[in-house]
Parts: structure tokens; C-alpha cells; sequence
């Protein structure tokens, strides 16, 4: 039986060709980024640079590796944004001078906690240093979240597969990637084959056989798998870490962040009435009046240098530690949301969400100068800890921020961002350039709070090798035991030695 088909005629009186719905146009071409010599170049390099970075930066605590690797990366990046004709401010100048600053961190401290900590740091502002200098700013941004937010993950993200895009048309494109291609197609035929062959000769030969076993009985297993994990992990960081320059370098086709633009947005969250904020947030500064009248004894106790009764020092600290946590956290986050939040906020702030703003920042400050006071009694009680210092920083950085955020109330125009960021940077300096252990252990022991006789429970034997150092200094440890506790702990922890207290350490 034949098939019925329907005819169609063309206006020339010609039969057009019968339409197959199954036929279908050839798919468009994928677009490939633009892209040139030193787009191909930094994407190499910042493939090999991932791959470092994963192996001695995330998965190991380093030292003198990755200095190295971070003085490339900012060097690389300089070098690209120049080609790129960018001009560096003197703002982004000093923003690459803090860069360079806090890549020797690695090799000054043997502490892996501030190694981490400074890690986080250098990403998020590099990160911003491409953004910065791409956009052209000349000082910290008045809305610096949202620039932060767009340079650590909307930047990025949109050109996460431009690395491989430009990568496979490199590849496509030259004589060498088609050779390449051929010559791993035929390794890839050859290798069962080989393998059968290498197998065969193995056994009809016993010197071939002890050959191949020297020279593959060196070989760590667990160092190979690591290495490929590695690679695999790295493959996503780089073009991530790509992403950033490459949204960054080539606008075309980008929004630029104004203020005029983060205003808007910050408008449009502006929905809840001053009064539903006013009202939720009354019960709860009543609920602070109630408990500082009440407990009024018991926060003095700390500026008047004594204990109330029932409690240790230990005690007494501890417990105020985490009253502050937790009222910090929830009057920060109130403070935020009603800032944003309500209808009439910013420039057309009322002088009731003013007032609200610094009763929460005067029971907060009152509150932290209680417990720094405490913390005080504390160390002059029993000496200094890691834990001890880093808490008393952490605090003495919320006192910062919200004296900060008291002063704004009075003064509408001041940049909070600009200030803040200033200041944590500042902090952030003495804690990772400090040696912090360091210190603490030559406190302890000129104040005598830590003896030759009490050092096991001290707390030095668990230190990195800045409080060891400081330990065979002072004298309160053998240079042999330092070495070895020092030793076992970079063998079980797999930590790199090249640093200046570990070096310094073992040279004793």
C-alpha cells in the first residue's frame, strides 16, 4: 500500500521537496569566549597553580611552598591586568603590598589555625584586588558586601567554563592537538597489548623481572592516589580561580556594580514598618534591663578584681564567654535586620531605629568590657593560652565593630565599611605576624606562671613549634625533647618544616 503524502507547490509551479519531520538543521556551533596569547598563558599557568594549591595549601599546612605559590599567583595576576592595560590605583596598589605581606605569613608561623585563617583571607582579597582594579575603584566601597559577594561568586561562576572553552579551541585549533590527539589514541590501542608482552617477558626472564621490580618498589601508592585526587580537585579551582580574571578583564557584556545599583537593592528588601521592629525589639531590651539590674554584682564583681562567691577564675571566665557569643550574635543580627529591613532606614533613618541602635550597642559594649575585664582576673590568675589570646582578640575586634556601628548613629555620612575593614585588617595583622605562642610562652615564663616544674601542664607540649621555640629559649624544655614532640607531630599531622620557627627549632 502506498504511502499518501502531501504535496506542496512552490510559486514557480515546481514540486518542493517532501518535508521529513524527522530531519533536523545541524546544532549551532558552541560559542567559544574571546580569548588571546595571555588569556592561553594564564590559563596554563593558573592550571599548574591549582594543582600547588590543592596539594599544599588545602590539603597540606605549609610553609615556604606556599609563599612561593602566592607570590606567583598575585605576580602572575599583576602581569596579566598590566597586559591587559588596567591601572592600578593607589589603593589597589596598597591592596597588593597587604597581598605580598600576608603571603609570608606561611613561613613565619608554624601555627596551622592562623595559617587557615590567613588562607581565607588572601582568597577573599585577592578575589576583590581583580575586581577592584578591573572596576577601576579608587578606595574601599561604600557597599562593600555586595562587591565582595560579586568578585567571590557571581563574577566567577558566570565564566566557569571559559578555562575549558578557550582550552578545547586552543586544542582544536593547532596541528600539535591533532597530532596529540593521534599519538594518545595509538598509546592508549598499544597499552593492553604491552602489557601482555611485558607480562610474558617477566616471566621467561628473571632479570627483567628483578628490573621492573626495583624500579617500581619505590613507588607509594597512597602518593599517586593523592596526587590524582588532587588533579581531579583542581580541575574545578582553576577555572574558578580563571573565572575571576577572565569576567573581570573582559565587560563587554557586564553590569557594572554601582552604588546608585546596590542602593536600589537594598531598597527593595525595605518592607516591614519601623513600628512591627520598634515593637519586637522592645521586650527584649526590657529583658537586658532586667537581667543587667539584677546580675549588677555579678559583672562588677570583674572591674573591682574579685570573684563572686561560688565561683573559680576558670568558672567565672568561661561562663561570661559564652553569655557574650550568644548576645553579640543575636543583637548583631537584630541590628542588621532592622536595618535593613524596615521601611525607613539608611539616609531616611528615624530617630526611633537611632535610638534602638544604641541602646543594643551600649548593652553589648557594657557586656564585652565585662567579660574582657573577666578574662583578665583570669590570665593574671593563671597565666596566658592559645585559647585565652584568641578569644581576647575576637572580642576586643566585637568591641571595634560595634563602636563603630555607636559612632555611625551619630555620624550619618561616616563609611562603616571602609572603617571596619581598616580595623579588622589591622587586628588581623597582629594576630598572624605575632607568633602568638611565641609570646605566650615568653609571658609565662618571665612572669612565672610556668615552670620547669609545671610545664607538662602547661599546655606547651601540645603547641606548634613557636611555643616549643620559645620553650627551649626560656629554658623550660630540652632542645631534644622540643625537636622530638616537634617531629612526631609534623610526621603524624604530614606539615611542612619549611618554616622560620621550625627551622630556628631544629638548628638548636
Amino acid at each position: 500500500m502506498m504511502d499518501i503524502k502531501e504535496t506542496v507547490i512552490n510559486e514557480d509551479g515546481s514540486v518542493a521537496a517532501p518535508s521529513n519531520p524527522c530531519s533536523y538543521s545541524p546544532s549551532r556551533k558552541k560559542e567559544v569566549p574571546e580569548y588571546g596569547k595571555a588569556e592561553e598563558i594564564l590559563s596554563a599557568l593558573i592550571f599548574v597553580f591549582s594543582v600547588i594549591y590543592v596539594r599544599y595549601v588545602v590539603f597540606f599546612t605549609t610553609g615556604l611552598i606556599s609563599t612561593l605559590l602566592y607570590f606567583a599567583l598575585i605576580t602572575t595576576g599583576v602581569i596579566y591586568l598590566r597586559v591587559k592595560n588596567y591601572h592600578f590605583s593607589r589603593f589597589n596598589t596598597a591592596l597588593t603590598v597587604v597581598l605580598y605581606l600576608f603571603s609570608t605569613v606561611f613561613t613565619i608561623t608554624d601555627n596551622g589555625f592562623i595559617k587557615f585563617l590567613n588562607a581565607v583571607f588572601l582568597f577573599a582579597a585577592g578575589a576583590y584586588l581583580v575586581y577592584s582594579v578591573c572596576a577601576e575603584k579608587r578606595e574601599i566601597e561604600r557597599y562593600l558586601p555586595f562587591a565582595v559577594k560579586s568578585s567571590l561568586i557571581d563574577y566567577p561562576l558566570n565564566k566557569l567554563d571559559c578555562q575549558l572553552n578557550i582550552f578545547g579551541d586552543s586544542f582544536k585549533s593547532r596541528d600539535t592537538g591533532s597530532n596529540l590527539k593521534k599519538i594518545i589514541g595509538g598509546l592508549f590501542l598499544t597499552i593492553p597489548l604491552t602489557l601482555i608482552v611485558g607480562s610474558l617477558l617477566m616471566e621467561a626472564d628473571d632479570g627483567l623481572n628483578s628490573l621492573f621490580s626495583c624500579m617500581f618498589s619505590d613507588i607509594d601508592e597512597e602518593e599517586v592516589y593523592m596526587w590524582i585526587l588532587t588533579v581531579l580537585i583542581a580541575l574545578p579551582c582553576s577555572c574558578y580561580f580563571f573565572g575571576i580574571f577572565y569576567r573581570n578583564a573582559f565587560r563587554k557584556d557586564l553590569k557594572e556594580l554601582t552604588d546608585e545599583e546596590c542602593a536600589e537593592k537594598l531598597m527593595k528588601k525595605r518592607k516591614v514598618s519601623n513600628l512591627v521592629f520598634h515593637s519586637a525589639a522592645a521586650p527584649i531590651l526590657l529583658l537586658y534591663v532586667m537581667f543587667f539590674i539584677s546580675q549588677t554584682g555579678y559583672f562588677l564583681s570583674a572591674f573591682m578584681g574579685r570573684l563572686p562567691d561560688g565561683f573559680s577564675y576558670a568558672e567565672y571566665a568561661r561562663k561570661g564567654f559564652f553569655e557574650l557569643c550568644w548576645i553579640v550574635v543575636i543583637n548583631l543580627g537584630i541590628m542588621i535586620v532592622m536595618n535593613v529591613y524596615s521601611k525607613k532606614c539608611g539616609n531616611e533613618k528615624t530617630t526611633a531605629l537611632k535610638v534602638y541602635n544604641i541602646i543594643f550597642c551600649i548593652f553589648t559594649l557594657i557586656l564585652l568590657a565585662t567579660v574582657l575585664s573577666k578574662m583578665g582576673m583570669y590570665m593574671g590568675a593563671y597565666g596566658l593560652t592559645v585559647l585565652r589570646v584568641q578569644t581576647t582578640w575576637f572580642m576586643l575586634l566585637c568591641t571595634y565593630i560595634f563602636l563603630i556601628i555607636l559612632i555611625k548613629q551619630f555620624r550619618p555620612g561616616m563609611h562603616i565599611s571602609k572603617h571596619i575593614t581598616v580595623g579588622f585588617t589591622i587586628m588581623f595583622t597582629f594576630l598572624c605576624f605575632s607568633r602568638t605562642e611565641y609570646l605566650i610562652v615568653k609571658y609565662n615564663a618571665v612572669t612565672g606562671k610556668v615552670t620547669t616544674e609545671n610545664v607538662d601542664r602547661s599546655g606547651i607540649h601540645s603547641m606548634t613549634d613557636d611555643g616549643l621555640l620559645a620553650a627551649v629559649e626560656e629554658g623550660l624544655m630540652s632542645a631534644h625533647d622540643a625537636q622530638e614532640i616537634s617531629g612526631y607531630r609534623h610526621d603524624e599531622r604530614a606539615t611542612d618544616i619549611l618554616n622560620a620557627s621550625t627551622l630556628m627549632l631544629s638548628s638548636k
